[in-house]
């Protein structure tokens, strides 16, 4: 609550000046070429489709069909990287998409918490559904020490409202980031379908890189483009490729130390992402399915 009330009174230019500068201090730092200790944060998609529209998402969910995650395949996943890890990852976050149009959405809290038994897991949201959850949601909740994070777009839904409705069943609730102070707004990082670009700059730009590891599978990468971006290639009949260099297997390693050292270096596929030619701040704005919203 007190982190929640310190974002709330940074003022929203600093917010959007901090943003901006990101990329350079990642890149200066070189902390995406540091291998950490933890994967920190492991990313699970219970649905790649949303029911938002929003432009240029960097999961593409506005290109997807509907695709729900299935559970006999993210409880053998989880079940494998808890092997590999003993259980311990930093922060586990289910999402999508958005991950309450799965109808079952409870069961991966089961799964998740079963595999992970002292890891933080988020359910990450746009809230729309939460009023809706059954009471057998909300008993996996409490029952898992789950947090309900919500990424507050600029959308006419009661968002105060919904945080105090996730209050009252007795989970614990945030927003996402500082989209409580500042709602989220859309930025695009141009994809270079020629595939051009540095693939160590764009790596060391990168603010997924080495840090939202997508678990989709059975398979390893180090952002969330890379494994759903076949959803922008259908649509738009492009052809970035992703190679088997691309992710890592989580079968066909020996130890965890195998996937760290994996994650902190850069992909072929960061080629394709312009990070020097980021957009910022473009407003929110629904999805016209045009390939300019992805390519700049």
């Amino acid at each position: 609550m007190i982190k929640n009330a310190i974002k709330r009174l940074v003022p929203r230019r600093l917010i959007l000046f901090r943003r901006s500068l990101i990329p350079l201090l990642r890149k200066i730092s070189r902390r995406n070429l540091k291998r950490k200790q933890l994967i920190p944060i492991l990313h699970i998609h219970l649905a790649d489709h949303c029911n938002l529209n929003c432009r240029g998402c960097d999961n593409f969910s506005p290109l997807s069909p509907e695709v729900f995650a299935a559970e006999e395949v993210v409880e053998r996943d989880c079940a494998r990287i808890a092997e590999l890890t003993g259980g311990v990852v930093n922060e586990i976050q289910l999402l999508g998409g958005e991950p309450l149009l799965h109808p079952r959405a409870y069961i991966f809290i089961y799964i998740a918490r079963k595999y992970f038994p002292s890891s933080p897991i988020k359910l990450v949201t746009n809230g729309i559904l939460l009023p809706k959850q059954t009471e057998q949601f909300w008993d996996a909740c409490r029952c898992n020490n789950i947090e309900i994070v919500v990424t507050k777009y600029p959308i006419k839904i009661d968002h105060d409202a919904i945080r105090q409705h996730v209050i009252a069943q007795g989970v614990a609730f945030s927003f996402y980031g500082n989209t409580e102070a500042v709602p989220k707004t859309m930025q695009c990082a141009p994809l270079d379908l020629e595939g051009k670009q540095d693939p160590r700059d764009s790596f060391l730009r990168c603010n997924s890189a080495n840090r939202c590891i997508a678990l989709d599978n059975g398979r390893i990468y180090t952002c969330s483009l890379i494994p759903y971006v076949k959803y922008f290639n259908a649509t738009f009949g492009t052809n970035l490729n992703v190679t088997d260099k691309d992710y890592i297997s989580i079968d066909d390693v020996a130890s965890i130390d195998e996937i760290m050292q994996f994650l902190c270096r850069p992909m072929p596929f960061c080629r394709y992402c312009n990070r020097k030619g980021m957009i910022r701040d473009i407003g929110y704005g629904v999805s016209r399915k045009d390939i300019s919203e992805w390519t700049g």
